[in-house]
C-alpha cells in the first residue's frame, strides 16, 4: 500500500517530507554508529533502513533532480462514449529513465484533526466504484531518453451491464536510474542509495447520469491570535465533488480581517480544518466565518469534473 501523506503548508511538500523523515532515522542511524555495529549486522541494518532513507535522498534533492519525469494531465477523464485518454510522460533531466506503470486504487480520507492522507491500494474494498479491473494501460514499461516523450493510452473496458454513475482509479508512473546512486555513510553504516519517485494520476470514468453535490457542517473556535475553522463535507449524488473552500474571518463591523482558500475532493466525506490567522492578538468583539463551497477548479480540465448545481455558502459564529 502506498500512503500519500498531506502535511503542513509552510514549507514544499519534498522538503517537509524529507525532513521528517530525516529526523525520525538520523537517531537510528546514530545508534548504530555509537554501538559499532560488527560489519554483519550494520550490513543488515543498512537494508532494513536502506528504502526508507532512498525516499530521504530522493526529496532532499531539487526539484529539476526528484522531478525528471513528468506526467500530464494530473488528472484523466474517460466516459462511456469515449472510452480512452492519453496520458503524456516527459523526460526533463539528463539521464534516461526507466518508466513502469501500473494500477491502484484510493482517495482522500481525512481523522478527526483534519489531516489528510490517501492510501493507494491495488485491490479496492467490497461497494467501492473501483476501475482496478477494467483499466488497461499501453504501453506499461519503457525507457525515456532525456528530452524524449511519450504518449501511454489509458483505456476502460467496462462491462456493459456496470451501473451509471463514477468509477475512480490510479495510475501509478514509477520513474527510476536517471540520478546515480547516493551515498550515505554514518560510522559503520555505508548505504549506496537508489533513487525513485512515484506519480498517482486519478482516473475517472463517468456512465450514464453523473451528479454531484456538497452537505456542510461548520464550527469556529477562537485562539488567541486566530480562529479555528473546521468544516465537515459529505457528498451527494454519485461523483466526486472536486472544487474549492474559502473562508473569510469577519469582524464585528464585517470587515474581513483573515482569509484562506484551498482545493477540495470529497469522494464520500471528510473534514477540513483551517487556521485563520491575524498576525496580533484579536481585539475583544463578535467574530464570524464566512465561507464558499463550490466546483470551480482551474487546475483541473474544464470538461472534466462533475460541476454541482449551485455553491454551498454560510456564517458561523467564532466562539
Amino acid at each position: 500500500m502506498l500512503t500519500l501523506p498531506q502535511l503542513p503548508t509552510e514549507r514544499p511538500v519534498t522538503e517537509r517530507l524529507a525532513r521528517a523523515l530525516a529526523r525520525a532515522l538520523s537517531v537510528a542511524l546514530a545508534v548504530a554508529a555509537v554501538l559499532t555495529l560488527a560489519n554483519g549486522i550494520a550490513r543488515a541494518f543498512a537494508r532494513a533502513f536502506g528504502g526508507a532513507m532512498a525516499v530521504i535522498g530522493l526529496l532532499a534533492l531539487s526539484p529539476s533532480a526528484a522531478q525528471a519525469v513528468t506526467v500530464s494531465p494530473t488528472a484523466v477523464y474517460i466516459t462511456s462514449r469515449n472510452p480512452s485518454a492519453l496520458l503524456t510522460l516527459i523526460n526533463t533531466g539528463s539521464r534516461p529513465e526507466e518508466i513502469e506503470l501500473s494500477i491502484g486504487f484510493g482517495y482522500p480520507v481525512s481523522d478527526s484533526t483534519g489531516a489528510l492522507r490517501v492510501d493507494i491500494v491495488d485491490t479496492a474494498a467490497a461497494g467501492e466504484p473501483s476501475l482496478t479491473s477494467y483499466l488497461r494501460l499501453f504501453p506499461r514499461r519503457l525507457v525515456l531518453q532525456p528530452g524524449q516523450r511519450q504518449v501511454v493510452r489509458v483505456m476502460v473496458a467496462m462491462p456493459a451491464g456496470a451501473a451509471d454513475g463514477e468509477y475512480w482509479g490510479r495510475v501509478l508512473v514509477k520513474s527510476r536510474g536517471g540520478e546515480p546512486p547516493i551515498e550515505q555513510n554514518q560510522g559503520n553504516v555505508r548505504m549506496q542509495l537508489s533513487l525513485e519517485t512515484t506519480f498517482a494520476t486519478a482516473v475517472f470514468f463517468h456512465k450514464g447520469e453523473v451528479k454531484t453535490g456538497i452537505e456542510v457542517s461548520a464550527a469556529a473556535r477562537r485562539m488567541g491570535d486566530s480562529v479555528q475553522f473546521t468544516v465537515d463535507l459529505k457528498r451527494d449524488g454519485n461523483s466526486a465533488f472536486l472544487g474549492r473552500i474559502r473562508a473569510e474571518l469577519l469582524d464585528a463591523k464585517g470587515a474581513t480581517v483573515a482569509e484562506v482558500e484551498d482545493v477540495v475532493a470529497v469522494y464520500r466525506s471528510l473534514r477540513r480544518r483551517f487556521v485563520l490567522r491575524t498576525g496580533k492578538p484579536l481585539p475583544a468583539g463578535a467574530y464570524r466565518v464566512r465561507y464558499l463551497v463550490d466546483t470551480e477548479r482551474p487546475d483541473l480540465p474544464p470538461q472534466g469534473p462533475i460541476k454541482a448545481a449551485a455553491p454551498v455558502s454560510g456564517f458561523v459564529e467564532a466562539h
